[in-house]
């Protein structure tokens, strides 16, 4: 495997750093980015819409592996010099599913994580988490006390 080709959405400021720091990273396998808008998309990549890239980070390999969402996010950090090894370490069985549930958390929440991206006044970017973050628990928090063993 030589290249990666990652999707991303250019409307979304959380998509568009992630895409930025990744370019920063130096790299084992080449990392190429491809935004959802663009218009060479359908033509060169017919097959795309089957996956939904819009709904979840999507990667394709130069030897035809597709990865969606968890996967395509540890295909990533695969590919970089300095995160190798942490890809490997939470692709293990134990870390596998908490990394696939975090990164569709993130995917569904996008949009509200960009627009506090988008902020410059600290009272509002504290006001806005406040607000997503009650609406993000409602959804995901369980609230239950705790087992004992």
């Amino acid at each position: 495997m030589n290249e990666l080709t990652v999707f991303y959405d250019e409307r979304c400021e959380l998509c568009r750093r992630c895409r930025d720091w990744l370019r920063r990273q130096p790299t084992f396998v080449a990392l190429s980015f491809i935004p959802l808008q663009s218009p060479l998309l359908e033509k060169r990549y017919p097959f795309l819409a089957a996956y939904r890239p819009e709904q979840e980070i999507l990667v394709v390999s130069d030897t035809g592996g597709i990865y969606r969402g968890g996967d395509a996010w540890l295909m990533c950090l695969w590919a970089t010099r300095t995160y190798r090894e942490w890809s490997l370490r939470l692709a293990a069985p134990l870390l596998y599913p908490l990394i696939r549930k975090f990164v569709t958390l993130v995917s569904q929440h996008r949009l509200s994580f960009s627009s506090l991206l988008t902020r410059d006044d600290e009272a509002d970017i504290a006001a806005g988490i406040e607000a997503h973050a009650e609406v993000f628990c409602e959804e995901h928090c369980v609230n239950e006390p705790p087992r004992t063993i």
